[in-house]
């Protein structure tokens, strides 16, 4: 079984040893920052980019050709190297399709569960020969993914992302940003990546302080724009603003990888109130990508990138990565859903991007809470998540301060040794998220409560915005 199994190679143990000596990766990244970023970041950078801030000023008839181009390219390779879309897509004109409705009406879509059960048929029979990077979703519906991209599909992915950001002065190659996501080493506030022109600044750590600590980093490596989750942005935002700290304005905060709320982009527009606010949208199967126009706080997705769909019957998004050919997500259903869309062009950017999102309805779920740290928000938590592999689901319901229930679904016997495994592994990981004053209980169930999209809660907290339980 190829699942998870990521390929090994002399390239990829130098990199785990690097990353096992933080010394040998901070001396490289020392060397290799010394090579102008424009230069390293090579040519298929600049030619994705390019050719997606070209296509911006594409008519949509154009932008539609240049998608189901690249769609019946996909379609025709996969059902040529995988078992599972030979299979699905037997039968059918793959060089007929060139509308939405024909693409809807010929291929069905497939679920997370429908791809993990079917993996390695879904597996393409030349994934061996090619130069692969292992991926994984977030695990934010408790349910983390694992899978391929190709290598070098990193490259399209950040011309992508800074295609969207150069909207609020994102110069690719020259611009810096500190990162306000992701963990920082164990032991460290903030961690350097020259060779990035970019600064981590620990999530976890947000209290007056280390905000005092972290203004005096971003003025030290001339940081121009803060990039992160919304809700440490705004734990951050709130500590400069209450204990009045006077933290450096950036150009544009970049929100991403959360839901953003109207009190958190209050809250952050109050502290840097002279700075741009900018969120895009995306996912690790890469299914979709959309982001605020200079005008609009709505997202416009990037045919470009993915085309994406919208279920009429429960507004679940449905996204096919073009450019896959891997494992391919062809209609794969990502369980968000939109509350409001649009199939016509922005009226102010005029983009031939569509659809609209105009009001996302997914990843709004609750925060666990710390008596020593305060709120823990989802896309920290899911961090201990990843790579579990006999653990199907996870859900955490908190009723008490100090004390969180860890509920779960497994492959195996809840007795097993590999289950015990992979919950010590689970519990030792939330020890470092959460002090001491925090218990955790395990609690095994059979199943998941689900909506109508598959989606389940996977955090339940009846705990107040104080941190004391809900009188119903």
């Amino acid at each position: 079984m190829a699942y998870g199994k990521f390929m090994v190679s002399n390239e990829n143990t130098l990199k785990y040893w690097i990353k096992k000596h933080p010394g040998i990766r901070q001396a490289l990244a020392s060397i290799v920052a010394k090579v102008p970023l424009a230069f390293r970041m090579g040519k298929r950078f600049w030619m994705w980019y390019s050719l997606f801030q070209e296509s911006e000023r594409w008519s949509v008839d154009q932008m539609l050709e240049y998608q189901f181009e690249c769609l019946r390219s996909l379609l025709s390779k996969l059902s040529l190297e995988s078992e599972f879309y030979r299979k699905r897509l037997n039968g059918v004109n793959i060089a007929g399709i060139d509308t939405v409705e024909q693409f809807r009406a010929l291929v069905p879509t497939v679920s997370r569960d429908e791809f993990a059960a079917n993996y390695d048929s879904i597996l393409a029979n030349s994934w061996k020969k090619q130069k692969l990077a292992g991926a994984a979703t977030s695990g934010t519906t408790g349910k983390a993914l694992q899978f391929y991209h190709t290598s070098d599909d990193a490259v399209r992915e950040w011309a992508a992302i800074c295609h969207q950001w150069s909207r609020v002065g994102y110069v690719p190659g020259e611009s810096r940003r500190a990162e306000f996501r992701g963990l920082t080493r164990p032991g460290r506030l903030v961690d350097v990546f020259p060779e990035h022109n970019m600064i981590r600044c620990s999530v976890l750590d947000l209290k007056a302080e280390q905000v005092s600590y972290y203004a005096d980093c971003v003025g030290k490596y001339k940081i121009e724009f803060y990039h992160g989750y919304p809700s440490a942005l705004h734990l951050l935002a709130s500590t400069i603003t209450s204990h009045n700290i006077n933290f450096p304005q950036p150009k544009a905060v970049l929100l991403a990888s959360e839901e953003v709320y109207d009190w958190q982009l209050e809250s952050i527009q109050r502290a840097f109130p002279r700075s741009k606010l900018y969120a895009h949208y995306g996912c690790a199967e890469r299914t979709a990508l959309a982001g605020w126009c200079e005008y609009r706080r709505e997202y416009h997705v990037m045919p470009q990138y993915a085309l994406v769909e919208v279920d009429r019957s429960n507004s679940e998004i449905i996204g096919t990565n073009l450019f896959n050919t891997v494992n391919g997500f062809v209609r794969y259903r990502m369980t968000d859903t939109v509350l409001s869309v649009s199939q016509q062009p922005c009226p102010d950017c005029r983009r031939p991007y569509i659809p609209r999102l105009v009001d996302l309805g997914g990843r709004s779920e609750d925060y666990l809470f710390d008596l020593e740290r305060g709120w823990i928000p989802p896309a920290v938590v899911t961090y201990p998540l990843k790579g579990l592999k006999v653990i199907r689901e996870i859900r955490f319901v908190q009723c008490e301060r100090e004390e969180i229930t860890v509920q779960y679904t497994t492959n195996l016997p809840e007795d097993d040794r590999a289950v015990r495994t992979e919950l010590d592994k689970i519990e030792s990981s939330l020890r470092r998220l959460f002090s001491n004053g925090t218990r955790f209980k395990f609690e095994w169930v059979e199943e998941f409560p689900r909506t109508r999209s598959g989606k389940f809660k996977w955090i339940i907290n009846e705990l107040d915005e104080a941190g004391f339980l809900t009188q119903p």
